[in-house]
């Protein structure tokens, strides 16, 4: 859901479960997707007598990648081939029969955040309001909460998206000079509502700081898990799915929120999400929350390893992923191939798989487009424009037919 922004101000008074963690320094990302890479963009070492090959290297039927091993054919495969098992979807794409009975939008919604999260949540900000109303002066304005009085506060951060108010400070929407909707006077007051977005908690604050030794993520861990758990039971993707990371806007101290220079919100949490290409239903996603303390929780961010566990749910069922060029490689493709699942993305002309004929386009015109392949992909090299180069490569889509 979109989340409120209140004023500068207000942010600061504000305590969020991100806010807790750390207050450490945002961490710089270097996420750069861009498609169009300058043939001055050298990101490896070049060999002047690897980039001119032998008058016997190119009489060879086939070409060599810079690893010295991966070949490349400039012929295409048999076109007369029946389709690969890898691209045979067994799995119908749709709402599953468990969620078919849900008829309205808040009966859609309870699929993905049922009664028990919402008591869970509730359960958690009172012990949170208990201790603040404690140590606070003001003691009548900090109340305990319901199920009731959450869902309203919800119901008024959906309503805010709706009207596009996120950016606006909250004496705005609670104004009385008419200028304001009367549903979010009518539903609490502004006190009320500010207090408790800053007291919601997802996690019971008095064992957080012994889980924050092995997980950063331990403020949200149990509820992002529990969310992410129906969006798979409720719905089977389509034959295609696009992951890619995204930026939940942020300025809160968190020690793994995040600065991505080419995003619209520079700084915020960064999330992995694997989302079905057509309908863009969210399958699967992962909170990026930096180098995590020895324990169980501590794994690798690697693309690849990213990829291998937001896939794991549909490997061996004839889907095919499509990602940009952080995450595409060669050794992920065949490791997909493997469990009979595809890729197609844009690839860094940084590769060592990648031979030199498809990088050098100091000769080659514009709009011009220079295939190779191998037993089972494709890679192409187009020139959009002067010395820019993009890289494609595709485990499903071969052979190819050149007109």
């Amino acid at each position: 859901m979109d989340q409120l922004n209140c004023s500068e101000d207000e942010t600061d008074a504000g305590v969020s479960d991100l806010d807790v963690m750390s207050d450490g320094e945002s961490e710089y990302s270097n996420h750069d997707s861009n498609t169009e890479q300058s043939v001055g963009e050298t990101d490896y070492d070049t060999d002047d007598n690897n980039n001119n090959p032998s008058k016997n290297e190119t009489t060879k039927k086939f070409i060599l990648g810079r690893d010295k091993t991966t070949k490349w054919f400039h012929d295409p495969p048999n076109p007369k081939v029946r389709t690969k098992r890898q691209n045979i979807v067994i799995r119908l794409p749709g709402v599953k029969k468990c969620a078919k009975d849900a008829k309205t939008p808040l009966d859609c919604w309870s699929l993905f955040i049922p009664n028990e999260t919402i008591v869970q949540i509730v359960y958690n900000t009172n012990i949170f309001l208990e201790n603040l109303r404690l140590t606070n002066k003001k003691k009548s304005e900090i109340q305990p909460t319901s199920v009731e009085e959450i869902q309203a506060m919800i119901g008024l951060l959906y309503l805010i998206g709706v009207h596009k108010a996120s950016r606006l400070n909250l004496k705005e929407l609670w104004a009385t000079d008419g200028s304001a909707p009367d549903c979010f006077r009518a539903v609490m007051s502004m006190t009320r509502f500010y207090n408790l977005l800053s007291a919601l908690k997802f996690d019971d604050i008095n064992d957080r700081d012994d889980r924050k030794k092995l997980d950063n993520l331990a403020p949200i861990r149990e509820f992002s898990e529990n969310f992410i758990k129906p969006c798979q039971e409720n719905y089977t993707p389509g034959a295609f799915l696009t992951i890619d990371e995204m930026q939940q806007a942020f300025r809160g101290r968190c020690k793994f929120r995040q600065y991505i220079a080419n995003k619209p919100a520079r700084y915020g949490i960064k999330i992995y999400s694997m989302t079905d290409s057509k309908k863009f239903y969210t399958y699967n996603m992962e909170i990026y929350c930096g180098k995590q303390p020895p324990g169980p929780f501590q794994k690798s961010n690697s693309a690849f390893d990213v990829v291998q566990r937001l896939t794991s749910p549909i490997l061996n069922t004839g889907r095919n992923i499509i990602c940009d060029n952080y995450f595409t490689s060669v050794p992920l493709a065949n490791h997909l191939l493997k469990n009979k699942t595809t890729l197609v993305g844009t690839i860094r002309r940084n590769k060592r798989e990648i031979p030199n004929e498809m990088t050098n386009i100091k000769t080659r015109s514009i709009y011009s487009s220079k295939f190779v392949f191998s037993d089972n992909s494709t890679l192409l090299s187009y020139v959009p424009k002067k010395s820019k180069n993009v890289l494609m490569y595709s485990t499903l889509h071969y052979p190819v037919i050149l007109m």
